[in-house]
């Protein structure tokens, strides 16, 4: 497969596994039938599992999902962070691609910083950080932000459209449909402006370096980068490299291991 076909072929994963994502969400805050666990996407992140179960001090089944998505890292390395989480996808859309330089090196161990710090707290009981978590900031984001966003916005679009005589019974029927599954009945309370500046600082980040927060932030990602290193299939730098930096400079991921500036 050609690098431009393997790029065109995870553009679409990534937008496909994000509609997946959001999707799956929606049927969890509103009062759809029939009804999806409301953790349902957090049983598959492997760092809501391991906080969960430090805090709570037992095993929880329920997040098994979220350790067979970190075993399978194992086989094919860090895929999450590149294929499906949609906090990254959200910032391969919004970044700029052109003019980023990569942070020194040394920056790469704060997502271990971040990862100890989130795993030590959970042993006390405390997930206040679990904001930091990928997932967890994409299901809260969803949530507090967009759907409460899209209850106003189609509430007023309606009062609006509702002057015009002909549209009155078509935007019954689509109330109908929306209100209690899609919307609610009454206005939901924008309680995540501490989350929307978090989230907006993580996309603001991409600015500075390409998928800054991915590559030297994300807590995940460094549990993820921490099982790769273990990978079957993992690619490596062999010894016949002549160290012309060529796939530094093409891998915006900067995942390529043995070289400087390369992954760690």
């Amino acid at each position: 497969m050609s690098a431009r076909t393997l790029r065109r072929t995870r553009t679409w994963v990534q937008t496909l596994a994000f509609l997946l994502f959001l999707g799956g969400l929606l049927l969890t805050v509103q009062d759809v039938r029939p009804a999806l666990p409301a953790d349902l996407l957090l049983r598959l992140d492997p760092l809501a599992a391991l906080t969960a179960m430090l805090a709570s001090r037992q095993w929880l089944a329920r997040f098994v999902p979220g350790l067979v998505v970190l075993i399978a890292t194992l086989l094919l390395g860090r895929y999450w962070c590149g294929w499906l989480c949609p906090l990254g996808t959200l910032i391969d859309w919004t970044s700029q691609r052109r003019n980023q330089r990569d942070w020194p090196a040394r920056w790469r161990a704060a997502k271990y910083a971040l990862l100890l710090t989130l795993l030590f707290a959970a042993l006390w009981g405390n997930l206040t950080l679990m904001i930091l978590d990928p997932l967890t900031l994409f299901v809260r984001a969803v949530a507090t932000l967009l759907i409460p966003a899209l209850n106003w916005l189609v509430s007023q679009a309606e009062v609006v459209l509702y002057r015009v005589g002909f549209m009155q019974g078509a935007l019954d029927s689509l109330d109908t449909a929306l209100r209690g599954t899609l919307l609610s009945y009454t206005q939901p309370y924008y309680a995540g402006w501490l989350l929307a500046l978090v989230l907006g600082g993580i996309l603001a980040l991409s600015l500075t370096a390409r998928r800054a927060w991915c590559r030297y932030l994300c807590p995940l990602g460094g549990l993820f980068s921490l099982v790769a290193r273990f990978s079957w299939l993992e690619r490596k730098v062999s010894a016949e490299c002549i160290k012309c930096g060529a796939c530094l400079a093409s891998c915006k991921f900067g995942a390529v291991e043995g070289l400087p500036g390369g992954q760690a």
